[in-house]
């Protein structure tokens, strides 16, 4: 008899190991052993992740496997017997009871708080264990309806539902060394090479993408499985590593580009014999390796074409004829022009490309970032967690491991490359243009990339495989027409009066687009209007003919027709959007921010009224951002649009709270970039005191109490009020903006660093929390608000009228002075002052050290330290001096202070004096000063330090001068 091509020693075989697996997982950790509980059973689950990597091994669920086992029946006997044992051993209650320590329970009859098992942990086995059921469904083997408990049914199920706690585990130790021998034993039987092993290991733990439980097998297999300790280390470093090159918004480009039109764009990939000649991508895709360019005009629908192909079955189909044997390594990125830094940057690209390499195979990791690797291997001891302590490799590093996948670790396979959008790369055609040709130039490597047809990209991929997108498709035009126009019920109407007129309307609606798709989905907008007005088809002609023929036009056309109800809003979430885009280095604008600010009115709500300090219900959330969505919808002509965030573990509001507002299209922003348009439409916003960049910052901090990532609401709504700064808002207003952050910052930020409340003066739940500008001017002096700075310091009888009031003033209490004057974290000062800073100005204009604790890396990348601010703060005159700080025969410093704020550097350690004169030597010796500005600034600072600590200084600089 056989089974499935299986002999009855094969099939006989298969069910006892099987019968063994199912052992293994009814046995548990009671989690009254506290943290032990966890090792124990991680123990366990290593040894049956053993268990089953040796059936892999061997092919024991092979068909017609000529494994030894099956093959020699010496061996085959002595596996019986190895296994028979495991059986036993794993189902004898009373040994399992009085020997191992293990308790017996039944859920469902005797629940046991104490003996619950453990839960959450997904093991190392896991993987193993769910392709060995597949595979041994599949083999379709009727079980014997025998069990370690008796034969009959009702006891077979008894034995499913009982299971097994440790409750012991000293005793349990045993248990686990008797499993660790008969794996060991099952392995010398069918030996292999300890590379092999060691390799089928490291596949294993690669699956796991759990931190926490890495270090558990770490533990675990500490003493006893070596191998599998190294596996579990290495897997731990190729996790940290793709976290950190992984970023939330890698792939939601081309999520959120609109699939293709039903009945569109099915001749990519299957081309009647009637259309236009091009370079058959159909071939292509079966082809040797190379280079094909997909270009096309603005909106003519190139970025759905290339989501159509990379997600259609067929293209898969067409590659593995080209690929034959060998294994196919697709991935994927879709430039985004109006998005985040790393969704228009090589940067970007390359993690993008990277990580979904190593995610399908991540052999070679340290062979191509070894730098990265090192790093991972020293902080794997570390108790965090978090990807972010890694330093992100330079583009230099990530460009030469790509190639270096590419042509050297994945020599044997194939990689299929697909591109989208060069054109919207931040960085120069000729650079993206010339990447791109290099890696097209692997012998084993697809690119398939699309672009408008820039002058760069046209000498580099001229001489490739290509197609021209807007002159081949006329039918997907006539097709889309069809159905939102020709089938609306109005027109169906009119079709069976006089059917030659829909004919006509819908002809010229075709012969106008020219292959555009965006200037034909805007179009049939707005002849669907006429439509639902009940537009005579004369009207509905001119509708056509008034629209105007190049996209860009017919933009500005339905900016221009804006229904007058609305214009007033419309322009001013236009005006946001248009603004927040020309801001480098912000997020897109969140829809719930967009819906709470626009509730107020969309003027600069400085004082925040009516801000919920109280987190969103998720209903809340999901409602506000419908009612924002459709309020785009009617008042801005569709030209602004909902993103939803995507993530396959994001609930549903989630999806709402991180969604954002965009244009529909970055030919919408390219238009508005020109002046004379621009000017034109935002000239005519009536409301004097609408100011872009105050309410966009308002808006991130009216998510501050919601959004679950509070630095990054602070960054934003900070970075807007720099771009504010730069494009000339007054420094009065900056000042009030900047108080209104101070109390965000108290309020959200110190819930996730509670250690920055040494920058403020009082506790967040004090009245006098907002009566200084503590961390106001910091921030201005630290990025470099020359103008605002010099406004506080020259104007402080004025200042009062500018500190914020928050919205829940009465609700906060009496001012408490912390009795340890060198306690700063959440205690009121009795000595604060208006302009009192942490450090001294000089410190914070030139080494950051509030910003840098905020946001390093990714605030630095703002501008350098300002050089006249920093002249100007040397230059204040005091209005008082502290205590001495140092005294001698000669001379006594005392720190020179205004309003507060100190002006001079005697109160500073020497370890922050040090990083002073490193930092203004480093902008000395740059170049960029021709006139020697730093050089004097280090002097002046030099004439502000006794001898004594300059001394001190120039020894730490030079060993050799003690």
């Amino acid at each position: 008899m056989e089974v499935a091509g299986l002999t009855i020693g094969a099939v006989a075989l298969i069910s006892l190991f099987k019968d063994c697996v199912d052992l293994f997982s009814m046995i548990a950790a009671a989690r009254r052993l506290g943290p032990d509980a966890a090792i124990l059973y991680t123990k366990l689950d290593v040894e049956k992740m053993l268990f089953l990597q040796w059936s892999e091994r061997v092919g024991l669920l092979k068909q017609g496997s000529k494994a030894t086992l099956f093959g020699d029946p010496e061996t085959h006997r002595v596996v019986l017997r190895v296994l028979e044992s495991i059986k036993k051993l794993l189902s004898d209650g009373t040994s399992l009871q009085k020997t191992y320590g293990l308790k017996m329970i039944d859920p469902a009859i005797f629940p046991d708080p104490d003996s619950t098992p453990t839960t959450g942990y997904q093991g190392a086995s896991s993987f193993r264990l769910a392709r060995f059921l597949e595979q041994f469904e599949a083999l379709k083997i009727q079980p014997c309806h025998n069990s370690s408990y008796g034969g009959s049914r009702k006891s077979n199920t008894t034995a499913k539902r009982i299971r097994w706690v440790i409750a012991d585990k000293d005793r349990f130790s045993g248990l686990l060394n008797h499993l660790s021998y008969f794996n060991s034993s099952l392995n010398e039987l069918v030996p292999t090479d300890r590379k092999s092993m060691s390799i089928s290991s490291e596949k294993g733990m690669m699956e796991i993408d759990n931190l926490k439980e890495l270090d558990l097998i770490i533990r675990a297999s500490e003493e006893t499985q070596p191998n599998d300790k190294r596996a579990a280390l290495a897997a731990k470093s190729a996790v940290r590593i793709l976290r950190c090159l992984w970023f939330r918004w890698y792939d939601d480009r081309r999520i959120n580009v609109k699939s293709p039109h039903f009945k569109t764009l099915q001749w990519a990939l299957d081309p009647p014999d009637d259309y236009l000649k091009w370079d058959d991508l159909n071939i292509w895709l079966q082809s040797p390796s190379g280079i094909y360019w997909l270009s096309g005009k603005a909106g003519s629908g190139k970025s759905t074409l290339m989501k159509h192909l990379y997600q259609h079955e067929r293209t898969e189909a067409l590659l593995n004829i080209w690929a034959r044997d060998s294994e196919i390594i697709s991935a994927s990125f879709f430039f985004y022009a109006l998005g985040k830094a790393e969704q228009k940057s090589q940067s970007g690209l390359l993690r993008s490309l990277l990580s979904q390499i190593f995610h399908h195979d991540p052999s070679g990791m340290e062979i191509v970032l070894p730098q990265m690797w090192r790093e991972t291997c020293y902080k794997n001891d570390e108790s965090s967690q978090s990807s972010q302590s890694l330093t992100l490799p330079t583009v230099a590093e990530m460009a030469s491991a790509l190639k270096e996948l590419c042509s050297a670790i994945h020599a044997n396979k194939k990689l299929f490359f697909l591109i989208d959008g060069i054109d919207e790369y931040e960085g120069k055609d000729l650079d993206i243009a010339k990447f791109i040709r290099e890696l097209g130039s692997l012998p084993n490597v697809k690119v398939l990339v699309s672009s408008r047809p820039h002058p760069a990209f046209v000498t580099a991929f001229q001489s490739k495989p290509k197609m021209s997108l807007h002159d081949l498709t006329k039918r997907d035009v006539a097709s889309y027409v069809d159905d939102s126009v020709a089938s609306h019920p109005y027109m169906v109407t009119i079709s069976k009066i006089a059917p030659m007129e829909v004919k006509e309307i819908t002809q010229r609606l075709v012969e106008k687009a020219s292959g555009v798709f965006l200037w034909l989905v805007l179009a049939c907008r707005s002849v669907v209007e006429g439509c639902d007005g009940f537009s005579s088809t004369s009207e509905l002609k001119e509708r056509i003919d008034e629209l105007p023929k190049e996209v860009e036009d017919l933009i500005e056309h339905m900016l221009e027709n804006i229904d007058p109800r609305w214009k007033q809003e419309a322009m001013k979430l236009i005006h946001l959007i248009y603004t927040n885009e020309g801001c480098k280095g912000v997020d897109p604008v969140p829809t719930l921010g967009l819906y709470l600010s626009y509730e107020q009115g969309l003027g600069t709500d400085a004082r925040l009224s009516k801000m919920n300090l109280g987190r969103q219900k998720p209903q809340d959330i999901e409602a506000q951002s419908y009612i924002m969505e459709g309020r785009l919808r009617s008042r801005c002509g569709g030209l602004l649009e909902v993103q939803q965030f995507h993530n396959r573990w994001a609930k549903n509001y989630e999806k709402d709270l991180y969604s954002s507002v965009v244009f529909m299209h970055r030919t919408v922003y390219d238009l508005l970039l020109q002046p004379h348009v621009s000017q034109r439409l935002f000239g005519r916003i009536l409301d004097p005191s609408f100011n872009s960049y105050g309410i966009l910052s308002e808006i991130w901090c009216r998510m501050s109490p919601t959004a679950g990532h509070p630095n990054l609401i602070f960054f934003n709504a900070l970075y807007l009020l720099c771009h504010g700064y730069e494009s000339g808002i007054s420094p009065r207003v900056i000042v009030y903006l900047l108080s209104r952050l101070q109390f965000i910052y108290g309020q959200f930020s110190l819930t996730s660093m509670p250690e920055m409340s040494q920058y403020l003066l009082h506790d967040k739940n004090c009245r006098r929390y907002c009566d200084d500008l503590s961390i106001a001017f910091s921030l201005a002096v630290e990025m470099a608000m020359y103008k605002v700075a010099r406004f506080l310091l020259e104007n402080r009888d004025s200042l009062g009228s500018l500190l914020f009031r928050p919205p829940n003033f009465e609700s906060l209490g009496d001012c408490h002075v912390a009795q340890d004057s060198l306690d700063r974290k959440l205690h009121c000062q009795a000595n604060g002052q208006l302009l009192q800073t942490r450090y001294p100005l000089i410190y914070h204009a030139i080494c950051k050290p509030l910003t840098s604790d905020l946001f390093v890396p990714r605030i630095l990348t703002w501008m350098r330290p300002s050089l006249p601010l920093v002249q100007y703060i040397l230059t204040v005159e005091p209005d008082q001096r502290n205590e001495v700080i140092k005294k001698s025969a000669n001379e006594e410093k005392r720190p020179a202070i205004f309003q507060g704020a100190v002006l001079s550097v005697y109160s500073l350690d020497v370890e922050r004096l040090f990083e002073l004169y490193e930092d203004v030597k480093e902008l000395d010796e740059d170049g960029e000063d021709e006139d020697g500005g730093w050089r004097n600034v280090k002097k002046l600072l030099d004439d502000q330090l006794n001898w004594q600590v300059r001394r001190e200084l120039e020894e730490s600089q030079d060993p050799g001068s003690r």
